[in-house]
């Protein structure tokens, strides 16, 4: 049987790459309130290092690469890297996630060096609100990024709202209606308790009522292609919405997905704590056959399922793991 595949039968064909924990914004569901440590230089992945750790991967089956952080445009050098990631044999699709704030610059570099598309994070779309949740004054900057990424054909623009209780939920209409105007798809997603003990858990049956109250009662539903995201067309509408429900409903038995932080740990699952560092056998010298070997006995291992419904947290914040 070709390809990557966990003990319960999961095909494992996407990677999530985080190429820094480093960002411009100070999102308070993404990091400590009491304070970042960034990991040191030394420690994050090399751009060979992640360049051999990517090729590896392709070799076993991976055929989507997505680029996460922190925030990515923030690492020197990420554009000829992206290149030469695009350029790799068997690789149908390189992704970028970004809270937009530097894509107005980036878009058209990004579209030529091969990039497929973006998402973008987006939590208001009021600026005082911004301000707090981001700590920068820069909402007008990220839509004017989404417009450039349009615009160059960074598409179809995926745009990531995290949905908090008694905190946004209340601009669920208004981002319903970016997707009537606009050719985007709106995913709202169900908040994860990371950094914070607060309750903000809004469920994606709680934003499915609020809009059908508001009148969005006609929800056409769309094939989703193994995203986790359930994927929805208003009649008329321009773009779509999308409910992504780790918490009331998760997706884990279709998962397909592992994760590299940027200190080298590849992690089978965001929400469990269990990790396995690449970079340091690949400093210790490991061998080609022996990386190959060493991924496909992380990915068998995956766990079946998060243990969220137990009371287990993840012990990194998730700028410390890659969106």
């Amino acid at each position: 049987m070709d390809g990557l595949y966990d003990i319960v039968g999961r095909r494992i064909h996407y990677l999530r790459v985080a190429v820094t924990d480093r960002c411009n914004f100070r999102c308070q569901y993404c990091m400590p309130s009491d304070g970042v440590k960034w990991t040191e230089h030394d420690n994050i992945l090399r751009y060979e290092e992640l360049l051999r750790i990517i090729h590896a991967f392709t070799s076993l089956g991976i055929d989507k690469v997505r680029i996460t952080g922190g925030e990515p445009l923030v690492r020197k050098g990420l554009i000829p890297f992206l290149k030469k990631v695009t350029a790799i044999a068997g690789i149908k699709e390189v992704v970028l996630t970004t809270n937009g704030s530097m894509l107005e610059e980036y878009a058209p570099l990004l579209k030529k060096a091969g990039v497929k598309r973006v998402n973008v994070s987006l939590d208001t779309l009021y600026p005082e609100r911004f301000k707090k949740i981001t700590g920068q004054d820069a909402l007008h900057q990220v839509l004017a990024g989404i417009k450039k990424a349009q615009a160059v054909g960074l598409t179809p623009i995926k745009i990531n709202m995290v949905v908090m209780k008694d905190f946004n939920s209340d601009e669920l209409v208004d981002f319903a209606n970016l997707a009537m105007e606009n050719p985007y798809q709106i995913r709202f997603i169900e908040y994860m308790p990371f950094c914070s003990d607060k309750n903000y858990l809004f469920t994606a049956a709680e934003i499915k009522q609020q809009l059908i109250t508001a009148g969005f009662t006609t929800m056409l539903p769309e094939v989703s292609n193994n995203s986790p995201a359930q994927v929805y067309r208003f009649p008329q509408s321009q773009g779509s919405i999308g409910f992504i429900t780790p918490v009331s409903q998760h997706f884990c038995s279709s998962c397909n997905r592992i994760r590299l932080t940027p200190d080298g740990n590849l992690k089978p699952c965001l929400l469990s704590n269990q990790e396995y560092s690449l970079r340091d056998v690949l400093r210790a010298g490991i061998s080609d056959q022996e990386l190959l070997d060493t991924i496909r006995q992380v990915v068998w291992n995956k766990p079946m399922e998060h243990e969220l419904k137990k009371g287990k947290k993840s012990e990194r914040g998730m700028y410390r793991i890659g969106g």
